[in-house]
């Protein structure tokens, strides 16, 4: 106690002294503050994308015109003996340091109003003891030759409220579009509680914190008596209502990113220490923030988002595109309209604040880490409708079932990528375990720490657009991982260069390249196969799609060698499912997301040469037999045989011992059994199996009638021979969605229903111009009577299909 009462009265003692030397000379004239220039925001080709006024827009008005309440409030904040003292407060002063010392940190500033003027229009804020001493002596000076009145006016005319809003005036016009005379208590405590952090407490950016500035601003009115206790309670419970202008930006997400950075980049510290005064800097020193943003890709990715989401009742969209080469971010898209005052979450930037599940778009990192554990893309899995799993440590089991519930059968990890069969990657989570796949996450990409759950293997976990698309740039990049950045370089009006970003070429290898190859490989066959075929465009693309459960959430990754980028597609509200009447169509990851994305990357590298994945060092390409993992022998049937990747070492080196002559299988009777079983059974023997409906009313429904081959056929050529089952139907049937699936197997599933099918290849509205052929040929876009109806068994269903 008494080492702070010393140092209390040392730093008392040098006020005193500093105070009096001001008094002394304080004839001499107040300097005047240099021209001030406005900061301006600029894409990777020097074009403006933001110019940021500040104090070019700062609107002069006199005392008389504010409000009382405003006037009370800002002094009851600031400096509450304002009227009394002369420029310094040594009461003030001592107090604070009295509660810094008390705190072990500053938690209280003892400037006056006065002294705040000066450091803003004289001394600047440099946290340096004679820079502080500066202030107090040029406070002292402007109250030797202010009035009070002028002081006060020229303050308010001045001093910064957020937001590039620098004074009163423009303040009201920023954060309310009103003029600063109509501004009521509330308002006005809400002005008063932001100078002192106009950054952290911006009430779009930061509304709690805006609220609890306002309520300790409106405490203070109280304390002093110029508002009544009751009173401020119940103006503190009233909401911001916030009612700015939006502001004249290209690419605003993408600006409103750079500026969020800025504030929050403790790398950019040269430009300054504190966040509040680098933002200050931008808006008043005329800084030019150069960034990644590339012109090119933003209109491809505005233009590919627009195109899609037409309709005001559509959900939302976010993209993310990065370089994979350097992590820089090449285009942002982060909501619908920037700054549109009727939608309350229209500064909310989805594409790197929004947290949502990844759904199976978050299974290529589960792929990763078994690859780096030594599975392989065709190891074989069981992939039934349905996986019960014993986890350690939990007293119940884990139940994972497929997507519509459908049985892949035995299949390759491969294929299992290729059609995102859930009971698949289920299993290999319980093998490797969750630990190794949220620390690859974390080391790909995701910027937060992930709980180590089996349900990772479903992307049960909230990332951003931003934190996946890095993922898609580390893959990309050949398992090397590269930070995201938006800045590259910030200089001073005069060109001196402030901070330039560090070469970020080298990245970080968080996987070996043999591995980042393979889950290349799989995931190129999600867009030429599988799930993300509509975001298939004439260059080589991996991807994976991703839809939640409840279709609250719809997402399409993927990647090229020059372009990763990340597509989310949804409600900000919250999980609000994505299917009819809410939407016009049920909205998957296969649907607008990869559509979004294919539109965008066609458009981004319009005038980019072809390049291939590079096959790095230690893979080889290998003919086999797809079904065994083995070396072809004389009697592999053709159909079985391609080519396939392997890490060097990993490759099958045997032949085949299997089929040892033409091949054979003697069919099991199914008949009676229920259709799940029988799939089984008839898959366990090699064969393909054709479903058919049969109007059975006598009979439970998913019983098989009867089976041709009959039992025990002996068949010549067993893999690949075809048997097929008739399965019981009641005199209804329910539509099955086949929106977005192949003719072929649209056809098929509506068969096996039970149902007649009509085939319509027209394009949507019924003219000659059909968007989505390109993307998606050959593929429904609608189908009557529409998915989930109970119709009559042998109902004839019509399929409007993308021409091919």
């Amino acid at each position: 106690m008494r080492r702070r009462l010393l140092v209390l009265a040392l730093l008392a003692a040098l006020a005193a002294a500093g105070t009096a030397w001001a008094w002394r000379a304080a004839h001499v004239p107040v300097p005047l503050p240099a021209p001030q220039a406005s900061g301006q925001v600029l894409a990777s080709d020097g074009s403006v994308l933001a110019t940021l006024h500040g104090e070019q827009d700062r609107r002069p008005v006199p005392l008389g015109r504010m409000p009382k309440a405003l006037v009370d409030a800002v002094i009851a904040t600031e400096d509450a003996r304002f009227w009394s003292h002369g420029g310094v407060d040594p009461a003030a002063i001592a107090r604070a340091l009295w509660r810094d010392l008390r705190a072990g940190r500053a938690v209280q500033g003892g400037s006056t109003i006065t002294q705040q003027l000066a450091k803003n229009l004289v001394t600047g804020s440099e946290p340096t003891v004679g820079r502080k001493l500066r202030e107090a002596w040029t406070a002292v000076r402007i109250e030797a030759t202010l009035g009070k009145q002028e002081i006060l006016q020229s303050y308010l005319n001045t001093v910064y409220f957020g937001g590039g809003a620098y004074g009163v005036q423009a303040a009201a016009q920023r954060w309310f579009a009103e003029d600063v005379d109509d501004l009521d208590v509330a308002q006005s405590a809400l002005l008063a509680g932001l100078i002192r952090a106009p950054a952290a407490a911006d009430p779009v950016r930061h509304p709690d914190a805006a609220m609890a500035a306002r309520a300790r601003a409106l405490r203070r009115m109280a304390a002093v008596g110029t508002l009544s206790g009751g009173e401020a309670a119940r103006l503190g419970r009233r909401p911001l209502a916030v009612r700015e202008r939006p502001p004249d930006w290209r690419a605003p997400w993408f600006v409103d990113h750079v500026l969020d950075s800025i504030e929050h980049d403790t790398a950019l510290s040269a430009v300054a220490d504190a966040a509040s005064a680098r933002v200050d800097r931008l808006y008043r020193d005329g800084l030019r923030v150069r960034t990644t943003l590339d012109p090119v890709w933003q209109q491809a990715a505005e233009v590919a988002v627009r195109d899609r989401l037409t309709e005001p009742g559509d959900p939302r969209a976010a993209l993310v595109a990065i370089a994979p080469a350097s992590g820089a971010v090449r285009a942002l898209v982060g909501g619908r309209r920037y700054g549109d005052p009727t939608d309350p979450v229209s500064h909310f930037n989805l594409a790197t604040d929004g947290s949502r599940q990844p759904g199976s778009a978050f299974k290529p990192l589960v792929l990763a880490a078994a690859l780096s554990r030594g599975h392989s893309l065709e190891d074989r899995w069981p992939g039934g409708a349905e996986a019960v799993l014993d986890l350690p440590g939990s007293a119940e089991p884990w139940v994972v079932r497929n997507y519509d519930n459908r049985d892949h059968g035995v299949i390759s990890l491969r294929e299992a990528t290729r059609w995102s069969v859930n009971t698949v990657f289920a299993r290999l989570m319980a093998d490797i375990g969750p630990e190794p796949v949220a620390a690859l996450a974390r080391a790909a990409g995701v910027r937060r720490s992930l709980p180590a759950a089996p349900s990772l293997a479903l992307g049960a976990v909230e990332i951003s657009p931003l934190e996946l698309a890095a993922v898609q740039a580390t893959f990309a990049a050949g398992g090397i991982a590269r930070t995201p950045y938006t800045i590259t370089e910030i200089t001073d009006r005069d060109g001196v260069v402030l901070y330039r970003a560090p070469q970020r070429a080298a990245g970080r290898r968080v996987l070996p390249a043999a591995v980042a190859w393979q889950v290349t490989d799989a995931l190129r066959g999600v867009v030429e196969e599988g799930t993300g075929q509509a975001a298939r465009i004439d260059r080589t693309l991996a991807g994976k799609t991703g839809t939640t459960q409840g279709f609250a959430d719809a997402w399409f990754a993927g990647y090229t060698p020059q372009l990763a980028a990340a597509v989310w597609i949804g409600f900000p509200r919250g999980a609000v499912p994505m299917v009819p009447p809410t939407t016009r169509a049920r909205v998957e990851g296969g649907g607008w997301p990869a559509e979004i994305f294919g539109a965008f990357a066609a458009a981004a590298l319009a005038g980019e040469p072809h390049r291939e994945f590079p096959a790095p060092e230690g893979v080889v390409r290998v003919r086999v037999d797809t079904s065994r993992n083995c070396l072809p022998n004389a009697y592999t049937p053709a159909e079985l045989v391609a080519e396939r990747s392997y890490v060097r070492g990993a490759e099958p080196t045997e032949h085949c011992t299997e089929p040892t002559g033409p091949d054979r299988a003697r069919v099991p009777d199914v008949t009676g059994q229920p259709v799940e079983r029988a799939l089984r059974m008839l898959g366990d023997e090699g064969l393909r199996v054709v479903r058919r409906a049969e109007r059975r009313p006598d009979l439970p429904p998913g019983r098989v009638v009867r089976q041709s081959p009959a039992a025990g056929t002996e068949l010549r050529g067993a893999a690949g021979a075809t048997v097929t089952i008739w399965v019981s139907a009641g005199a209804e049937v329910t539509v099955p969605d086949v929106l977005g699936l192949p003719v072929p197997r649209a056809r098929a599933e509506l068969e096996a229903a039970g149902l007649t099918v009509e085939l319509d290849r027209d394009c949507p509205g019924g003219g000659g111009d059909c968007q989505g052929a390109r993307l998606r040929p050959g593929t429904v876009w609608e189908h009557s009577p529409d998915a989930g109806r109970r119709v009559p068994f042998g109902t004839l269903v019509t399929l409007h299909a993308y021409p091919t």
